[in-house]
């Protein structure tokens, strides 16, 4: 009895990793065999391998086929997918521009999950997809897990810095400036830097879209403190306020749009140089 439940544990695994293999050599091929992808990928999305259905996720990606997009959006509401296979179904719903109810409301959830990559994908996503509504700009303070302080001031819960740094990039694209703006100012306030470059950008790029309070974003940025570990051979902080005085000083860009330039894409990582410091 033990032999013949070693050797079925056995023909799982190895055929575990005979699945990955196969599906990471489609993944890395120059010319995507559509057919044979079209045929394998029940069996790799329904994989008891995390790894595999990871796989799978981006090969659906690659596939571009919107026949299959609908498996994405149930990884990223399916509660008991591994993380790192709902972080990756929510890049390629990104990257892949799934605008649709159904793709927001998995997006949606996603902001509430227990993996904070998940988390700050789905700001991300949520951010580049969606138009900024009342809704949707509500959605994203609750992603920081607010909380009043005695004194009336706010606290955000969330720990983990690039959900924040996330958060601030997010409303800088809102338009509901008695809203968001405290908040941007919390944010530009945070512990950790990244944060508050992020916020920074947020706090011009929503006086651009808010000619109102255009002329307050100049002291916004006087009280921000720019010393931080942040340092290659030049301080791309220091550097970014530097051209968002420029901004402020010439007036609000035809385009707000035009401000997101100076985000830092913490995909990359914030020691590449980012192109727009002029």
């Amino acid at each position: 009895m033990l032999k013949g439940l070693a050797h079925k544990v056995f023909r799982r695994l190895t055929g575990g990793r005979c699945a990955l293999h196969e599906a990471e050599a489609l993944l890395k091929s120059e010319v995507l065999p559509e057919a044979l992808l079209r045929a394998r990928l029940p069996v790799y999305i329904a994989s008891r391998s995390w790894q595999v259905r990871n796989v799978a996720v981006k090969l659906i990606e690659r596939l571009k086929d919107p026949a299959w997009y609908p498996l994405l959006i149930n990884k990223v509401r399916n509660g008991s997918e591994a993380g790192i296979v709902v972080r990756n179904a929510v890049s390629a719903i990104r990257r892949l521009g799934l605008s649709t109810t159904e793709a927001e409301h998995a997006l949606r959830r996603a902001l509430d999950a227990d993996y904070w990559e998940v988390r700050c994908e789905a700001v991300r996503a949520l951010a580049e997809l969606f138009e900024p509504t009342a809704l949707r700009t509500n959605m994203f303070l609750h992603a920081l897990r607010p909380r009043p302080n005695g004194n009336g001031a706010l606290h955000f819960n969330e720990r983990n810095f690039e959900v924040r740094a996330a958060v601030a990039a997010a409303l800088g694209g809102c338009n509901r400036h008695e809203t968001v703006l405290p908040v941007l100012q919390t944010l530009a306030a945070d512990s950790h830097w990244l944060v508050r470059h992020q916020s920074a950008v947020g706090m011009v790029e929503l006086g651009c879209r808010r000619p109102e309070v255009f002329l307050q974003m100049q002291e916004s940025l006087n009280s921000i403190d720019m010393l931080s570990e942040g340092c290659r051979s030049d301080f791309p902080f220091a550097q970014t306020v530097a051209s968002l005085r420029k901004v402020l000083q010439k007036g609000p860009p035809a385009d707000p749009l035009a401000v997101r330039r100076f985000y830092i894409d913490l995909n990359r990582g914030w020691n590449r140089k980012q192109g727009g410091t002029d």
